[in-house]
Formats: C-alpha cells, structure tokens, sequence
C-alpha cells in the first residue's frame, strides 16, 4: 500500500512501521516471515529476511520482537591495481524487542529497543599510502517509540498513527578518527479509513508522511566552506531537530523531503484481500515513485501475502521487487475485543 503502515491494520508485521498497534490486533499472538528478493533487475544473491512474532498477555499488553537479515551477496575485493584479494559476503541485521499498552479503549503506545550490526567487508584491512585502516563492523542500539488510536463510527473503523523510528547514536565503519554516519531516524505521520460495505465485504483507504530526520548536507564553495545551509557535523539527537528547518533553499526545499505514501484495500469475508498503493518522492531528494500492487489469502490460521513494485522512472532499481510474506496468527481460545 505504498509503503505505508503508521496506521493501517494491525497485522503481525506491525513491530516494522509502528509496535503500538499491537494491542489492537485481533488475534492474542502472531508470527510473521518475510522475504524480499533486493534490486533483483541488477544480482541475484541480495535479499532482506524479516520475521516478527507478538504475543498479548491481556486487551492492554503486548510484548514483540523481530529479526531482520539484509544479505548483500557475495562481493569480490580487488586492490587499486586491480588484483583479486578476496571475496566476503557483506551483510547487516537489526533484533528489536517491543513493549506496547493500551490505555483506555482507543489509545495505546509502545517503545522498541534495536540492536543493530552492519559488516561491509569481514574486517578487511586496507591500505593507503602506506597506512592501513582496518574496517570493522559498524553496531549500534537504537529505538522506536509509537503512538496508536483506533475508533469506530457505526460500522466503521478510523485510526491514526506516529512512529519515530531508528533512533540512536551514529555508527562509523573506522575506529580511528572516522566521519560517523547518521542512522535513518524517520518520522511516520499516517491516518485510515475502514468502510465496512456490509457483513461481507470493505474497503480500507489510508493516507502516510514521512520525513527523515536526518540534517539534509549544506551548499559549500570551492574552498569548503557552508554558503547554504547548515553544518551537518552535529550529534544525533541535535540532528534530529535540525533536520526540520535546514535545507539549504528554505522551505521549499524542507517540504520536498516529505514522502507521500496512499492505499487502497479491499477485504472479503477477512479471508481474501487486494490492495494497491503509490508512494512518491520529491525529483530533488531522490526521485523514488512507484505503484505496489499486492493480494493476500487467509485461511484458518495461516495467511500469504504478495506483493509487487512498478517503478515509474525506467531506470529505478526497484524495478520488479516481489514481496512474499507468511503469516501464522493464533487466538489461543480468545477472540480480541474491537472496543
């Protein structure tokens, strides 16, 4: 649904875009698995492994975590002289642990912890101009925190939702005197509407911004120094403030780093669901338009969802990712209450 989740249903997936949901999941535990073949028109070997599991002790508390692999294949490393010197296999992981409540009938609210581990080379060292650097690991901790509320009115559902995800200190790949780089803190502003057609059939329409939170790099001149702009050389906690008002041409530029995410769903009978989505991007700030076209089956206690990404620009890598999800929930002798 063009990548959007701050406030769609929730589904077991909901540790990734916003935990709060949780409490209002229909099903007292949940396990989910994900795969998604990465920039599958360039290799064949990259791809991003996701799995989330909730379990809710009550209608007010929620424990989850998740596990998410991205493998970068297999690279070959060649010196500056082009000699073979080996081949690694780069690849990074997040683990995430979750708390969320409810409180009262509407609201709920969670907090994620996030370790997080980024390996590029295996700890390859490299040498220039006679000085070797060893690049290790890059790991750090980080969190999302979230906030949650869902209503009805008569037969239909409405929700809205924030989550500030990937909060946390800079990593760097280089111990000694390394630039330091920011992790992709993302704020996620979203809202939805359920239309219960009758007993059988609705329609799910939602709307989501986000923006990163990261200060968007300054203008310099020849000699280096900031002519537009800001410093983008601050903490990770100041960047994240800064990051609102320091784009180098004003206000224009500030809301052009505002991603646009809408969708559609359509459900029949909780058992067979269509949905299409379009995200959209600013020509300035990276250019990533597409469609998502997605259907899911759900039976018993199991679920399959898929899902597909047509790029509007021809040249887009995400040309023809296929998204290919499981998804296992249980009642566990209870069915969750809706108010």
């Amino acid at each position: 649904m063009g990548d959007m989740g701050a406030a769609t249903s929730p589904d077991v997936f909901s540790q990734y875009w916003n935990a709060a949901k949780y409490p209002f999941a229909k099903s007292q535990m949940g396990i989910g698995l994900s795969i998604t073949p990465w920039l599958s028109t360039l290799v064949e070997d990259v791809r991003i492994n996701y799995g989330s599991f909730y379990y809710s002790f009550n209608n007010l508390q929620t424990v989850s975590a998740s596990i998410r692999y991205f493998s970068i294949g297999s690279m070959d490393i060649m010196s500056s002289e082009g000699h073979f010197i080996t081949n690694v296999s780069p690849n990074e992981f997040s683990m995430d642990l979750a708390y969320a409540r409810r409180f009262g009938n509407h609201l709920s609210a969670s907090l994620s912890a996030r370790y997080i581990r980024s390996d590029l080379t295996g700890g390859l060292m490299l040498a220039e101009s006679g000085d070797s650097e060893t690049i290790t690991p890059a790991s750090t901790a980080g969190f999302d925190i979230g906030v949650y509320y869902q209503n009805t009115q008569a037969s239909n559902e409405y929700a809205w939702g924030i989550s500030i995800t990937n909060m946390g200190p800079k990593v760097t790949y280089i111990q000694e005197n390394a630039e330091k780089y920011f992790l992709p803190t993302t704020l996620h502003l979203g809202g939805r509407y359920t239309f219960q057609v009758d007993a059988d059939n609705s329609v799910m329409l939602g709307l989501e911004l986000s923006k990163l939170m990261v200060p968007t790099p300054p203008v310099r001149d020849e000699d280096g120094k900031i002519v537009l702009g800001k410093s983008s050389a601050v903490g990770f906690v100041e960047g994240w403030f800064q990051s609102f008002y320091d784009a180098p041409y004003g206000w224009g530029e500030e809301l052009s780093e505002v991603v646009t995410g809408g969708g559609l769903e359509y459900v029949y009978r909780e058992m067979f669901s269509t949905r299409i989505g379009y995200s959209h991007d600013s020509k300035r700030k990276g250019n990533r338009r597409y469609l998502t076209f997605g259907a899911g089956i759900r039976y018993n206690v199991m679920g399959l969802d898929i899902s597909y990404l047509y790029p509007f620009t021809t040249t887009d890598p995400l040309t023809n990712t296929l998204r290919i999800s499981l998804i296992f929930d249980f009642s566990l002798g209870y069915q969750r209450s809706r108010d």
